[in-house]
This record gives structure tokens, C-alpha cells and sequence, in this order.
């Protein structure tokens, strides 16, 4: 057994998954003695996105250290979606069985006591091994209402010239700046986000492709904040959490 663990409800595991699930088609998983970590390249390899549920965030878990697995993230969404009453618990193994082999179980208010899904394993990317174990430290916080930065992001897709697709972020002491071609929204600390860090004299500045934006701002819907993380030297990161989990996306 290299990892089992059970969610009280499925519908709980399938929202959770859904800003993974709805970027990305296939995972790697990792183990660990305190969470499930989920791993997954999106936005034409422009990003990298890792979601983790806390071992304490489920009924039952059981792991072996550092085993790493690739699996179909798509037939598992597809099972959670289609197959599967949502207020039933589900169970998630992964197992050295027959080459390896994912399996989601749940109990069946049919003829059957179980419905299940197996499918086979496959190569982990061996990027996201290597990606998960780099240490990162950046210079500002921003925490924003997932909302509001949804409706930034949108109406700047909307209003933006054909030929302009890069939104510049920047972050000072006092307010952040949104810009597009034509387009500027300035949010106040404490008023309409929260700054955490110091820029000093030397504002940050990020920059995004407005559908890349556009694609996590969709992933991210059922999340109540989301957090931007800027560096003078790294790119930047976006992070949120939907119960039981919580993702980062990180652009490389």
C-alpha cells in the first residue's frame, strides 16, 4: 500500500479537487506523514499547480514516505462527478498491485455493496518531484476576495486590445495596481486588499498572460480569498484554499 486515505464525503473531495481538475488532466502524487500533495502542469507548461489536503482534514490515512505516482486526474474527476452519490464517504488507494493502480470506492445504495474505479498508474512527471522540494521566499503578500479579483481579471479580458495580453501587478506600500492597455484598477490597503511585506522605495512588479488570469480566476470560483506572492527576483505565485484543501500556482 503506498497511500490510503478517506473523505467523509465525496462531493467535499471533488470541490476540493476542482482547481486542479479544472487546469490540469493528468497528476502526480507524493506522500508525505502529513498530507497528500498533488501536482500538476497547466496553462501550455506556463504554470505549475500543487494541491495538498492535510492528513487532519480526513477520517482515515495511511502512507508510505516519499512514494510518488502519476494517475488520470480527468477519470477521477469523471467518476467523483458522474458515478458517485456525493454525501456517501470515498475511499482513494494507491497500491502496487498489477503494475499499480489507483482505486476510488465508495459505498453502493444498489444491489452491490461497493462501486469503485480502478485505473492503471502513470510515470509521474519527474519535474513535479523536483519542483516540490525547491525552497522559495518572496518579498509581499497580497490577500484579495477571490470575487473582486475575478471581476478585475474579467473586465480586463473584456475591455483588453487584441494585441494586448500581459496584466502588469504592481504592488507598493500603500495599494496595488491592476493595468492592461486602456484598463487601471487600484485597490487601497485595508480597504480593498491586505499587504503584507515591504516594498520600500522599489515597487514589485508582476506580470501575467490575461488568460492564464482568466483560467485560474475560473478554477478558483468556490474559494473566498486568494493570495498573491511577488518577488524582485522570483516569478510570482498565486495561492487559495477550498476545504479541505489549499493550491498554489506557481508560473515558471
Amino acid at each position: 500500500m503506498l497511500l490510503e486515505f478517506k473523505v467523509s464525503r465525496a462531493i467535499d473531495l471533488k470541490i476540493a479537487l476542482e482547481p486542479l481538475t479544472n487546469l490540469a488532466r493528468t497528476a502526480t502524487i507524493i506522500n508525505s506523514s502529513n498530507e497528500v500533495t498533488l501536482l500538476g502542469t497547466i496553462l501550455d507548461c506556463h504554470a505549475i499547480a500543487i494541491l495538498q489536503i492535510s492528513s487532519t482534514e480526513v477520517d482515515h490515512f495511511l502512507f508510505h514516505e516519499g512514494d510518488v505516482a502519476g494517475f488520470d486526474l480527468v477519470m477521477l474527476n469523471r467518476y467523483l462527478h458522474f458515478f458517485s452519490n456525493g454525501n456517501l464517504p470515498v475511499t482513494l488507494s494507491v497500491v502496487e498491485d498489477d503494475g499499480g493502480k489507483l482505486t476510488a470506492m465508495m459505498p453502493n445504495i444498489g444491489f452491490t455493496p461497493y462501486t469503485s474505479l480502478s485505473m492503471g498508474l502513470i510515470q509521474p512527471n519527474p519535474q513535479h518531484v523536483n519542483f516540490l522540494n525547491r525552497e522559495r521566499i518572496y518579498d509581499v503578500t497580497v490577500r484579495i476576495r477571490t470575487a473582486k479579483f475575478r471581476a478585475i481579471i474579467m473586465d480586463m479580458a473584456r475591455t483588453r486590445r487584441s494585441v494586448d495580453s500581459t496584466i502588469v501587478v504592481t504592488v507598493q506600500k500603500t495599494h496595488v495596481t491592476f493595468r492592461i492597455t486602456g484598463v487601471i484598477r487600484i485597490l487601497r490597503h485595508c480597504h480593498e486588499c491586505v499587504i503584507e511585506g515591504d516594498t520600500g522605495d522599489n515597487p514589485i512588479s508582476l506580470e501575467f498572460h490575461v488568460d492564464h488570469l482568466v483560467s485560474i480566476g475560473k478554477a478558483i470560483s468556490l474559494s473566498e480569498m486568494v493570495w498573491i506572492y511577488g518577488s524582485y527576483s522570483l516569478l510570482p505565485m498565486l495561492r487559495c484554499r477550498v476545504p479541505p484543501s489549499e493550491i498554489s500556482y506557481y508560473f515558471v
